[in-house]
């Protein structure tokens, strides 16, 4: 049966999206957080700044004191103490950080300063306090973080609040397999027909990108037997299967059938787009898991199209997170033409002065065009040509 053909990319990554929940909790240590997707909000538990800080190196001085001069009877510095009593006319030389006495209301800059032994004269008054108060930045008890994928500066915050482990969602588990007898490993000795697996390996790579953990399964060939085994292995332990090849129409396109023969439901088959027109995506349910599984074409700029577009949301939302693409209008300076215009058409190109610029590119077998492209543009259904210097849709993948 000819796959239908109706969905367009935005309605195939709603279905993708349908009831997807995240995955279960876990805690890890903090060390072990970055770019994990945290699964509760947190409030603050200490003050920022804990005291009354110095903003820099100075001298600190009482707010009633207006003398030029002043006798320096103590230095303090960060993580020091703040036992230093001080009399009119006497100073105290403050470091950056360090914790102010309770008479100081002003430190004067050092570079405003100059010095005569344990004497300091004022040269250049300031009206500033250059004090940083106990919890102008942040209070016991407000919010700190929302759930989120967590940042290096998430990490920090983190650290300075004294939080060392935290809930996060489990990492979603991606299983790929590549199909097709053509296709070797890299450390066969290729036929005359015969052609490297890359497509299993560029899936791996943009699986680990999207923060998943990932297992290949390696190459399954065209054999109905084979295909079926590794799917029943790959959804057994996986929430996210991807094959590579074999859901088109052609006499070896055994996927569509041995994703039946397992029980998994079949979503679409089919999608209005180029690259991408023969994309498979099923839902398998037993009483452990939920798989996903994505039957892609075997042509790589295909696969990473349909990765981009469906398969890396939803990873993301099996761990608590909403991917927002980088996204942007952006002109096409010498325009675009194009016969068909059934279908949502993807190109590759790169940026360049605040344009599109498209790379020369053979179609969705030529997988060094990937190295070079920065971005897809999109053309609409109905769209046949786009004058030159008019706005395209523009989603960057680097």
């Amino acid at each position: 049966m000819k796959p239908h053909t109706s969905f367009l990319p935005h309605q195939a990554l709603e279905k993708v999206l349908h009831g997807v929940t995240p995955l279960a909790v876990e805690e890890v240590t903090l060390e072990r957080a970055l770019y994990r997707v945290l699964a509760e909000p947190l409030d603050a538990r200490l003050q920022d700044p804990r005291f009354n800080k110095s903003a820099v190196d100075g001298i600190g001085i009482r707010g009633d004191d207006d003398s030029p001069v002043f006798e320096v009877t103590a230095e303090i510095a960060a993580g020091d103490g703040t036992a230093h009593r001080l009399q009119r006319g006497q100073a105290v030389r403050i470091m950056t950080g360090a914790p102010v006495p309770p008479e100081v209301s002003r430190v004067i800059k050092l570079e405003n300063c100059s010095f005569d032994g344990s004497c300091a004269r004022v040269v250049q008054p300031e009206r500033i306090s250059n004090i940083a108060m106990q919890g102008e930045n942040i209070r016991v008890g407000q919010p700190l973080l929302s759930p989120r994928r967590l940042q290096p500066p998430d990490i920090g915050v983190l650290a300075s609040q004294g939080y060392r482990t935290l809930l996060v969602h489990r990492k979603p588990r991606v299983a790929v397999i590549a199909t097709g007898d053509e296709i070797y490993p890299a450390d066969a000795e290729l036929p005359p027909a015969g052609i490297y697996d890359s497509n299993s390996h560029q899936l791996s790579a943009f699986a680990r990108d999207a923060y998943a953990d990932v297992t290949n399964l390696g190459i399954v060939g065209d054999s109905p037997d084979r295909i079926r085994a590794a799917l029943r292995e790959a959804v057994s332990a996986h929430d996210v299967v991807m094959l590579s090849g074999g859901v088109s129409m052609g006499d070896l396109d055994f996927v569509p059938e041995a994703l039946s023969e397992i029980g998994a439901e079949t979503v679409f088959h089919g999608l209005a787009m180029k690259p991408g027109r023969p994309t498979l995506y099923a839902v398998l349910h037993d009483a452990v898991r939920v798989s996903r599984i994505f039957g892609l074409p075997g042509n790589p700029i295909s696969t990473a199209v349909q990765f981009e577009l469906l398969v890396r949301p939803l990873i993301w939302a099996l761990e608590g997170a909403t991917y927002v693409p980088r996204e942007a209008w952006l002109p096409l300076p010498d325009g675009y033409r194009r016969a068909n215009a059934e279908r949502h058409e993807f190109r590759p190109g790169v940026y360049r002065d605040g344009s599109v610029v498209p790379l020369a590119y053979k179609g969705s077998g030529h997988i060094s065009v990937l190295a070079e492209a920065t971005l897809f543009f999109a053309i609409e259904p109905g769209v046949h040509s786009v004058e030159p210097g008019s706005k395209v849709h523009v989603r960057f993948i680097r």
